[in-house]
């Protein structure tokens, strides 16, 4: 039932906005500064959240880089793998002429 009277109070108000010119013209200019207000506030935001955005993905690139550099200092601690074989390392030795 209030949800019914705030409606028809709506209507109203605005049919009553439309129905005097200058009222509505008024109620206009007294939007405006509060409008530019929460514009401002809102491009003031805008630019925070970016540069914290833009903090945030340097931090995760720098320890993308930290995670990279200790893989490959891992692979350099282990010498690369040798075949078993003895023999496989005698084939690619050139025969020597005496």
């Amino acid at each position: 039932m209030s949800a019914r009277l705030f409606v028809l109070g709506a209507a109203a108000a605005a049919a009553g906005l439309m129905l005097v010119p200058g009222v509505a013209a008024a109620v206009a200019r007294a939007g405006r500064p509060v409008m530019r207000a929460a514009m401002k506030t809102g491009a003031t935001a805008y630019e925070e959240f970016r540069k914290a955005g833009a903090e945030a993905y340097e931090h995760f690139e720098d320890m993308a880089a930290e995670v990279r550099a200790e893989m490959h200092v891992d692979e350099d601690d282990f010498p690369p793998e040798t075949p078993d074989d003895p023999s496989a390392g005698a084939a690619q030795e050139e025969p020597k002429n005496a």
